[in-house]
């Protein structure tokens, strides 16, 4: 898949405060500036986040919904897994699309540093339900 022109992103990352707090710190870091610049503006952490202990559960969202990022080659691959290895004490849920339309959307399991493409195991999941309801029609 080929993004063109400008990168649009919505990224949700849930874990404990203290995980999602390291992440936060490696989106600024510098480590991903091979694909873009980072700002601050793309962190939006949930409403409990400033009052929760270290432990408790919180999310951060990253996105640019409002700003899409010029582009001229994103490998969105290597992108995931540089993104899945520094969060992989979180759970993972986004979306990389473009100013055509051209959607991935992908999750990470807390615990694992993969992501696996999500809009394929609806299709499954799907594909199994039509099944079902197949079998129970007959």
């Amino acid at each position: 898949m080929t993004f063109d022109e400008e990168l649009y992103f919505e990224i949700t990352m849930n874990g404990a405060k203290s995980d999602v707090k390291k992440m936060a710190q490696f989106l600024t870091s510098g480590e991903l500036d091979d694909f873009f610049e980072i700002t601050d503006d793309y962190i939006n952490f949930d409403d409990s986040y400033y009052t929760s202990t270290d432990s408790a559960e919180t999310s951060l969202v990253f996105s640019n919904d409002s700003y899409g990022i010029e582009i001229d080659e994103f490998d969105k691959d290597d992108f995931l897994e540089i993104l899945c290895q520094a969060g992989r004490q979180l759970e993972i849920v986004g979306t990389l699309y473009d100013i055509n339309d051209e959607e991935f959307n992908f999750k990470s399991d807390r615990g694992s540093s993969y992501y696996q493409d999500s809009s394929k195991s609806v299709v499954f999941n799907e594909d199994e339900l039509i099944k079902d309801e197949d079998s129970d029609e007959d």
